[in-house]
Formats: structure tokens, C-alpha cells, sequence
């Protein structure tokens, strides 16, 4: 993508690639949104990528704290499906730890309290969706 007004190369967030019908595709640069994560806190950052009324989806990162916020969260009406892009951590769904590495996928279902951290010295990276399931 080229800015009109300076003739450089430009790499945006994202990417509206098609506009038809009742249909809207969005396309993510995922190494430029990677680059623009929010802070929520010490720990995590953040950016939504897609807005929908059935799903969310989106970037979560976890950096490694000492103090760990031990609290879990759960979605009352939404499940849960993560991919693990970068990193290594573990997802902790009650007290059960499962290791996490790139390429793996996990589904938490909706009422299921659980958490994400990052492996020491390192930082999590996923991308997940929020799916309403009722």
C-alpha cells in the first residue's frame, strides 16, 4: 500500500480488502499489529482485530511478571478458541496447568475460569476468538 501524498510505502493495521453486498472481509498485517498492541497493565497488551455481533477476535500478548495476577476470568456467554503465535506460557483452567508453544490451539468453553501466563524471561503471544454461544 502506497501514501498518495508522499509516494512511500506505507503498512497499515489493517487491511479492508473487499467491500461487497452484505459481505466485509478484513484483512490484518500481523507483524504491524503486533507493533501496536494497548497496555492493559504490567503484564498484558491487547488489540482487537474483528468486531463482530457473534465473535471478537484479536491479539493478546503476556509478558513475564513476577507477580502474576493469580485471578481468573471466565466468559459467561462466550467460548474461548486461542492459537499460540509466539512464546511459551501455560493456561491454568482452575488448577490444572497446561504448557503452551507455538502452533498449539485450545478451546476453553464458556463458563470456564482460567488465565494466561508467560514462561520466565519471555512473553505469550495468541490470537484468539470470543464466540457467543448463548
Amino acid at each position: 500500500m502506497e501514501d498518495s501524498s508522499t509516494g512511500k510505502s506505507i503498512t497499515p493495521l489493517f487491511h479492508d480488502s473487499i467491500n461487497s453486498n452484505a459481505s466485509r472481509m478484513k484483512v490484518i498485517n500481523l507483524r504491524n499489529a503486533l507493533k501496536h498492541l494497548s497496555k492493559l497493565n504490567a503484564e498484558i497488551r491487547h488489540q482487537s482485530c474483528f468486531e463482530e455481533e457473534q465473535f471478537t477476535s484479536g491479539l493478546i500478548a503476556f509478558r513475564f511478571h513476577r507477580n502474576s495476577d493469580r485471578k481468573q476470568i471466565n466468559h459467561n456467554d462466550k467460548d474461548v478458541v486461542c492459537h499460540v503465535l509466539k512464546g511459551r506460557g501455560r493456561l491454568r483452567i482452575k488448577e490444572r496447568r497446561i504448557q503452551l508453544r507455538p502452533g498449539m490451539i485450545c478451546h476453553i468453553p464458556k463458563r470456564t475460569p482460567h488465565d494466561f501466563a508467560a514462561r520466565k524471561g519471555g512473553e505469550l503471544i495468541l490470537f484468539y476468538s470470543l464466540i457467543k454461544t448463548g
